[in-house]
């Protein structure tokens, strides 16, 4: 009886080279979504919270045009005898125009600071860049810390979201597209391996 002739299989079928560029984009994709992700975190939280800060989202014009609505500020946090020692006119700082209410804070810049050398006793002047007139004077103590850089844009988001008005739609679309990035990762396109050299 004859041996039977080895078994004929078919190469397997390759991507084509629009699958192949979409799989490529889609990698491309991902990996730029996420290190936009990764770098407004360090910018917008880690950075300033590192210098006992926060960063704070601009919500009106009185600072155009270097800060926006809609712009985060990073500010480092300044304990209340280094105000009038550090701080000098020209400088954006954060402070408390009212000292019995905590959670309205103001932040403009610095147009004169006075000369005493008790903190207690020392005033700031501030004025915000597109008003006509300078902001009452406030303690030291009302200092609450020092801007060192702005982030464009993204207050507005962070703002719905801690409103609740964009939480959903914002959790929706992230979680659909590190769903189907990990899908894509998880099951990649696979080529089969090589079938031996009688292959037709």
């Amino acid at each position: 009886m004859l041996p039977q002739p080895p078994p004929v299989h078919s190469p397997a079928k390759r991507p084509t080279i629009a699958v192949r560029g979409m799989t490529g984009f889609g990698q491309v994709l991902f990996w730029a979504f996420t290190a936009v992700i990764v770098a407004i975190a360090v910018l917008v939280y880690i950075i300033p919270q590192a210098k006992a800060g926060s960063g704070l989202t601009v919500l009106t014009g009185s600072m155009r045009p270097a800060y926006n609505p809609g712009d985060v500020v990073a500010v480092r946090g300044i304990k209340a005898h280094e105000v009038c020692e550090t701080v000098k006119p020209g400088q954006v700082i954060t402070f408390m125009p009212n000292t019995d209410d905590e959670n309205t804070l103001v932040t403009h810049r610095v147009v004169a600071v006075s000369e005493r050398t008790d903190y207690e006793d020392c005033m700031v002047t501030t004025r915000g860049d597109a008003n006509n007139v300078d902001d009452a004077p406030v303690p030291a103590r009302a200092v609450k810390g020092v801007v060192m850089y702005r982030v464009p844009f993204v207050g507005t988001a962070i703002t719905k979201m801690q409103e609740g008005t964009g939480e959903r739609n914002v959790a929706v679309a992230g979680a659909a597209m590190f769903g189907a990035a990990a899908l894509w990762f998880i099951s990649p396109y696979k080529r089969k391996a090589r079938d031996p050299e009688w292959n037709i």
